[in-house]
């Protein structure tokens, strides 16, 4: 396979798969194994199909063209507006986030190495520094790192896989939601666990914009994480008792009553460690695949500048913010993902189902069908998410 393909394919997957899938078998824990595995398949083709339309758009575009120039194109202000808000919303929010947590890890880390106390900002800024280092050298540099990562991640899970699998219970995987509050705040988190849009002129660029290699990137590269996700599912969800699961998950903090549920009915040591090891990696990719799509954005719109500003304007801009919220109020930006999965939801479906119509519209091409049903589609999901996380947000409905 050729290295590019490998590595655009590893940069979605990368995206997709990052810490929130810890969190995937606590937000599916009341609606059971198998309508879980229903909303994964379903959310994976709306968040697959939304991306071919984003490489049918650029057919008419220069593959460099980014989200700005797109909007500007073929919409109004408004929706150039709000695209661009929601991108910088969305991935500020997950930035900020990946830095605290990966400062954390850091700081751990070097401390336990080095019989140290390295002091959390430092660790925070360190982590930023680093991994925002590898965003600014460019896509390649990326590319790169993301194979190491992705890969030490599979290892890691997959001895997570074999130590738990001896667990899965098949009375476990046959259970049936709770209630039906349940299906609806189980719906946002799958959905944001499929969330590589904002990389897509990104990887278009990179790949020079062939249409035959970016319908196989995001064929593959959302298809990987799926499997992962479903192996992942059997293997929590049929290890655990969902009543004793739902239990410990209302008495302790969610990623700690997954680890705490776990840890019982597996007596193992090791099972910790392998989370904490997960997640690390878990991390690096999500940050490197999220940022590089905000690092792109301002590229495209600042493209006036001065070439020598270009790139340190945009790091600046991708990055401090995001830095100044994990560093002084990290609180703030916990409190904004709660709205994450709305600012998804823009990004990923409604506009470039938006971009497409429009596209078609102003080349003058026909709609087909198939299209036609599938986008109705989309835009019935996309509302169904945003109610979801406000029923979410608001605590109409308990997760």
């Amino acid at each position: 396979m050729n290295s590019k393909l490998l590595g655009s394919i590893l940069i979605i997957a990368g995206s997709s798969i990052g810490a929130g899938m810890l969190a995937m078998p606590i937000s599916t824990a009341g609606i059971g194994f198998i309508i879980s595995t229903l909303l994964l398949i379903l959310l994976w083709f709306i968040t697959y199909y939304t991306a071919i339309l984003m490489v049918k758009v650029y057919q008419y575009n220069p593959a460099s063209d980014g989200f700005d120039s797109l909007t500007r194109k073929y919409t109004n202000f408004f929706v150039n507006r709000i695209a661009g808000l929601s991108l910088m919303f969305l991935i500020y929010a997950l930035t900020a986030a990946y830095m605290t947590g990966g400062g954390t890890i850091l700081k751990t880390s070097i401390d336990s190495l080095f019989k140290t106390e390295l002091d959390r900002h430092l660790a925070i800024i360190l982590f930023a520094v680093l991994f925002g280092g590898i965003v600014v050298i460019g896509t390649k540099s990326i590319d790169f790192i993301t194979k190491g990562l992705f890969s030490i991640k599979l290892v890691f899970l997959a001895l997570l896989i074999f130590l738990m699998f001896p667990l899965v219970q098949s009375d476990n995987l046959l259970n049936l939601p709770l209630h039906q509050g349940l299906l609806l705040t189980a719906i946002p988190p799958i959905f944001t666990s499929f969330g590589f849009h904002g990389s897509i002129p990104t990887i278009v660029n990179y790949l020079g914009g062939d249409k035959k290699l970016l319908n196989k990137v995001f064929l593959y590269g959302s298809l990987l994480p799926l499997v992962i996700y479903l192996v992942w599912q059997i293997v929590v969800l049929g290890s655990l008792d969902q009543t004793s699961f739902m239990e410990i998950l209302k008495e302790e903090e969610q990623l700690n009553g997954l680890i705490l549920s776990i840890r019982q009915i597996a007596e193992s040591a090791y099972i910790e460690t392998l989370f904490s090891l997960f997640a690390a990696a878990a991390l690096g990719t999500s940050f490197l695949g999220v940022s590089v799509g905000l690092f792109d954005y301002y590229k495209d719109l600042l493209k006036g500048k001065k070439k020598n500003l270009l790139t340190p304007l945009a790091g600046g801009l991708t990055f401090l913010p995001p830095l100044g919220f994990a560093l002084f109020y990290p609180q703030g930006f916990i409190k904004a993902l709660g709205f994450a999965a709305i600012a998804g939801v823009i990004l990923a479906l409604i506009i470039p189902t938006v971009l497409y119509i429009k596209a078609m519209q102003y080349h003058k091409q026909q709609i087909n069908l198939f299209h036609k049903i599938a986008i109705a589609l989309t835009l019935s999901i996309s509302i169904t998410i945003i109610i979801s996380q406000f029923l979410i947000v608001f605590k109409v409905f308990q997760s």
